[in-house]
């Protein structure tokens, strides 16, 4: 983590307040299927409630196993979510989400798409492929290659960045109306090799100073 820090730049106060915050972050790399699934089930809903979707997903259709006293649940297969189909996962609470986990479920089950192919492929191909199944786009491509792949140059902009992005780093003329392309490409110049760390100091940051990073809106 000390090497990390130091490439990060050297005068950013935003960014350093941010890591003084939460000195002992980490990323935690998660099982490929585990961190696609989740990401897709998690569109457009807050913390809580992506914990229920996930809760429910193990318990009706993975495998139960004991740690101790307690009884916990694997998440489930791409076969195991493939077999329970659409409806059936719909009644978990995903609404729309439950076709694109369905049809991801479906496709990597069938080896049809291989997630283990794009542990080999370059940041900017495997995200490409990601973005090929149904309900992935940029921003869900890039948290799956940031903590499935262990792409640490890989920098998720998703609502909370965006804002951070636009408040405290915009070019001038540029606050209200910066394209998410230009945006990602000052990221990955301006964060440099590890912008994924960067991306998580400023994300947690952000939610917790609400209000003194952007006024009450």
């Amino acid at each position: 983590l000390p090497h990390i820090l130091k490439t990060f730049p050297g005068r950013d106060s935003h960014l350093a307040a941010a890591m003084d915050y939460t000195p002992g972050l980490r990323l935690c790399r998660q099982p490929t299927w585990e961190c696609l699934a989740s990401f897709i089930t998690s569109s457009l809903k807050q913390v809580p409630q992506i914990r229920k979707i996930s809760l429910t997903l193990r318990q009706r259709f993975g495998k139960s196993c004991k740690v101790g006293e307690h009884t916990v649940w694997a998440y489930p297969t791409p076969a195991e979510l493939a077999a329970a189909g659409e409806e059936a996962l719909r009644e978990c609470g995903l609404g729309y989400r439950a076709k694109s986990l369905a049809l991801a479920a479906e496709r990597i089950a069938s080896g049809e798409f291989s997630l283990d192919d794009l542990e080999t492929q370059e940041d900017t191909r495997a995200r490409e492929r990601l973005c090929e199944l149904h309900g992935v786009g940029e921003k869900i491509a890039d948290c799956v290659l940031l903590f499935g792949y262990g792409r640490l140059a890989a920098f998720p902009i998703d609502v909370w960045v965006e804002r951070v992005l636009k408040r405290l780093y915009a070019p001038r003329g540029k606050k209200k109306k910066w394209p998410r392309a230009e945006m990602q490409a000052y990221a990955a110049k301006y964060f440099g090799p590890y912008a994924g760390y960067a991306q998580q100091y400023l994300f947690h940051y952000a939610r917790h100073h609400d209000k003194m990073l952007f006024g009450d809106r």
